[in-house]
């Protein structure tokens, strides 16, 4: 605890930490307020899926562009077209209430999502120095991991009493609060874009990128079934105000298991880690077709998310070690990009099976796509791995830290 606060007096780490939350807390809330705001004009669970989906598809899939356009114009001119975009995207769709309408506008949310945490890791390496970067990514990603729990709270606790669209409207003001905040930051505007390194393509073509990608898009479509089916589940059973302790379960105890991993020394190599830990988040995912919102889903969300807490660390701890050399920012970004839309499939996906097959087959669905990805990285990915199974070094730990964080925002 005395190093965190020894470490918040260094000049302009209190500010960059205060600036970026009201933005995280925006994008934690933003898919369960769009959720919430077309199920509530149109009543239908699939078309909210589908809007949330297409939302996180969207901003996946152009998360590199956006870091492109950071590296080559610096932060200001990308940050003030993208925030006021955003915001003004979101109000026009707390207006619409017509299917094609709100697929189009979630798709152009997704597209102008602003790169807030694309900025803000940068920024901690000109604040604090190399020195200090271990402990500045730690305390940054417990930051926005933390936003990620809270998030779905406030979107709930708005969106229950109030509705929908005013939940969407405390997610875009929130955005222009820490927008604003994140440009107006000296450290933000003074920023230097650095020289580019590693090839996009090429990092597409790399067989070990490939092999990690693969096992991403299994865990992404299976992850996003799950996240759409809790809010979709509690709904149809009459208790939507249960969607947002149930994701805050998963969330927080996810946060937990990277924490603790994250945070200490281990003898554990990356690839031992990594097969044990997606080992144990597949056991703690089987008895959820036979669960339903309340205790008996929270306790096996809550082990499951402990599990993916520590396969998270031990994921990005694999592809640090695998790498091709030059792509720290890269590799993390575009990994992301593939699980993210596969995700978003499983959103749209989960939202439909809910509605018109049932809750059961939805997270049975979780169940299976979890032990694929599990059979896969014990029975192919490993032993195409090599180079993962030694420990890292305290820098790629420190980069592994930072790449918990979402480049997508």
């Amino acid at each position: 605890m005395r190093t965190y606060l020894e470490f918040l007096k260094i000049p302009g780490v209190k500010r960059l930490v205060v600036s970026a939350l009201p933005g995280r807390l925006s994008y934690a809330m933003i898919a369960l307020s769009t959720f919430f705001f077309v199920q509530d004009v149109t009543g239908s669970i699939t078309l909210a899926g589908i809007a949330t989906g297409v939302e996180t598809i969207t901003s996946s899939l152009t998360a590199g562009f956006r870091g492109n356009l950071i590296d080559k114009l610096g932060q200001t001119k990308p940050l003030s077209f993208f925030v006021p975009t955003w915001i003004l995207l979101v109000i026009l769709l707390s207006t619409v209430s017509t299917p094609a309408a709100i697929v189009t506008i979630s798709g152009l949310i997704g597209l102008a999502s602003p790169p807030v945490n694309l900025s803000t890791r940068p920024l901690w390496r000109v604040l604090v120095g190399a020195e200090n970067l271990r402990t500045a990514y730690a305390l940054d990603t417990t930051v926005s991991s933390s936003t990620v729990v809270a998030g779905p709270v406030i979107a709930t606790a708005v969106a229950i009493p109030f509705g929908g669209n005013v939940a969407l409207l405390v997610t875009a003001a929130l955005m222009a609060i820490g927008g604003i905040a994140v440009i107006q930051m000296p450290a933000s505007r003074n920023w230097k874009p650095e020289q580019q390194q590693g090839n996009a393509m090429l990092l597409l073509r790399n067989r070990k990128f490939q092999i990690l990608a693969v096992e991403g898009m299994v865990f992404g479509l299976a992850w996003g079934i799950l996240e759409i089916s809790i809010p979709a589940f509690s709904t149809l059973q009459g208790t939507p105000g249960l969607s947002a302790p149930l994701l805050a379960t998963l969330a927080g105890a996810s946060i937990i298991g990277g924490l603790l991993i994250g945070s200490r020394k281990s003898l554990t190599t990356p690839l031992q880690g990594f097969k044990w830990a997606s080992l144990g988040a597949s056991v703690a995912a089987l008895p959820l077709a036979l669960t339903s919102p309340g205790w008996s889903m929270a306790i096996v969300l809550g082990l499951l998310g402990l599990g993916m807490g520590f396969a998270q660390v031990y994921h990005w701890e694999v592809l640090e070690a695998v790498r091709p050399q030059g792509t720290a920012t890269s590799a993390q970004a575009w990994l992301w990009a593939v699980e993210g839309s596969t995700l978003a499939v499983g959103t749209a996906l989960g939202g439909y099976l809910v509605e018109y097959v049932s809750p059961q087959v939805a997270l049975a669905c979780v169940s299976t796509g979890l032990a694929i990805a599990c059979i896969y990285v014990w029975q192919y990915a490993a032993e195409r791995l090599p180079e993962a199974n030694k420990a890292l070094s305290d820098s790629q730990m420190a980069e592994v830290l930072a790449d918990l964080e979402s480049p997508a925002e």
